[in-house]
């Protein structure tokens, strides 16, 4: 059997045998197709859904066919039925990329990282094994998932590609920010600076980027590079966003300047430890779920980081003598009145890729608690232009959806309000549009 190498992150590449065959792939929607199944290799794909999610405009039998002729070249690409056999498992109702049958990069990404959070060890940064998986995950990150392919027209497969770069992007700059702390800890400061760095090209608008390069920088003795590095991240987002560094980040610059004592670094949450043998005293617990900054499913952001970038969006819009709306979301499922966990997970993905596809890119989709969503939209320059998004996300998202070939029905409803008028603070919009929703909601109860 031939040894398949797929490539995600970054561009999109397929090696077969070491020979890369993607550009014998005809279109971009053959290559999309692959990617799509070989990353979602968990499940069996009925062919009317793979259809449907690739043309969704077009009339079923045109799709079917569109698809068949898509699995024709694909399988021209591996040299016939002989080469795609052993990867694809192809039927007159469904189609299924083979579990592991192929190497991936996501895959030995997720397991690197995986492995590290499970084992036990003593602290991290004396755990070689764990260190080197982390390096090896570093290594296979070269860009963004699926970067260049681009399916403008197909809308449910871009919502499906900007899910998992988010997903993605969060999980690398985990890996980095603890490499970088690994590295401090270990006394190899060219390596942490390294690592931090790279944290900071990544994510140059991120505060904690250049919080951990300046901690880094003044524990290890160069007070001066510190503050300066401060003098960069203030330049840089008074420039894109117009806006100060966060207090979190000025009192850290107090500090290093006053030369006062900072907090040591430590190895962050991919840090596992050993089971304690008695229990411990005065230990931290865990922040509850309404505490939590991402949700640990669709790492969308939750409650606290929605209101921190609702501040900041009101402030920014503010200078710009621009609007910010706030949209609220309330889903009712009428026909499920319960699902497992797996089941709800794969539920709350679908609408997440749904709403992050319906809105622009630099909007924040965000969940507020089990079954509410909030938007965040910027630049509005005029208020009627919200009721014309509130019905897109109703096409979009109100849609049913395919769950473990299940259709699951949705009903919406959605609250809105835009600054200034409805407030002059995060607080007063969030209430303002849940009051909406919830006026909505009970103007059109659900019948069940």
């Amino acid at each position: 059997m031939k040894k398949l190498e797929i490539f995600f992150l970054g561009s999109f590449k397929i090696h077969l045998d070491g020979v890369n065959i993607t550009d014998t792939m005809r279109t971009k929607k053959e290559r999309a197709i692959l990617a799509y199944l070989a990353e979602e290799s968990t499940r069996v794909h009925p062919r009317e859904s793979i259809a449907e999610f690739f043309w969704s405009d077009r009339p079923e039998s045109y799709a079917r066919m569109n698809l068949r002729q898509a699995l024709l070249g694909i399988r021209k690409a591996f040299g016939g039925e002989e080469g795609l056999s052993p990867f694809l498992c192809i039927t007159e109702t469904t189609v299924r990329f083979k579990p592991n049958a192929a190497w991936s990069d996501t895959r030995a990404f997720n397991e690197y990282l995986q492995i590290t959070k499970t084992h036990e060890h003593d602290h991290l940064h004396t755990c070689q094994n764990c260190v080197q998986l982390l390096e090896k995950a570093s290594e296979l990150y070269r860009g963004d998932f699926l970067d260049g392919l681009y399916l403008g027209n197909v809308t449910g497969f871009q919502e499906w590609v900007v899910f998992n770069r988010e997903r993605h992007f969060h999980h690398m700059i985990e890996v980095i920010k603890t490499l970088s702390k690994v590295y401090y800890k270990r006394g190899n400061y060219d390596q942490a600076y390294w690592y931090a760095w790279r944290y900071v090209d990544l994510a140059p608008l991120e505060e904690g980027a250049h919080r951990l390069l300046m901690r880094l920088l003044a524990l290890s003795g160069r007070r001066n590079a510190a503050l300066q590095q401060y003098e960069y991240c203030k330049s840089i987002i008074q420039r894109e966003l117009s806006i100060e560094p966060s207090p979190e980040t000025k009192q850290l610059y107090t500090l290093i300047k006053n030369g006062l004592p900072l907090d040591s670094i430590d190895t962050g949450s991919l840090a596992s430890s050993k089971v304690p043998t008695k229990p411990v005293e005065k230990s931290q617990p865990s922040p509850p779920p309404e505490q939590w900054l991402y949700d640990p499913v669709t790492q969308v952001p939750m409650g606290p980081l929605f209101m921190d970038r609702l501040q900041r969006a009101i402030l920014r819009m503010d200078r710009a003598k621009q609007m910010v709306a706030v949209i609220v979301i309330s889903v009712i499922f009428p026909e499920l009145e319960e699902m497992s966990p797996e089941y709800k997970h794969e539920v709350d993905q679908h609408l997440v890729r749904r709403l992050v596809g319906t809105v622009r890119e630099c909007d924040t989709v965000a969940i507020l608690r089990d079954n509410q969503f909030a938007l965040i939209l910027e630049e509005i320059k005029e208020a009627k232009v919200i009721s014309t998004i509130v019905e897109k996300i109703k096409k979009n998202v109100g849609a049913p959806i395919l769950v473990q070939s299940n259709r699951v029905e949705v009903i919406l409803y959605i609250g809105s309000s835009i600054y200034p008028r409805d407030g002059s603070d995060a607080t007063g919009l969030l209430n303002q549009a849940e009051i909406e929703m919830r006026t909505a909601r009970f103007q059109q109860p659900t019948l069940f």
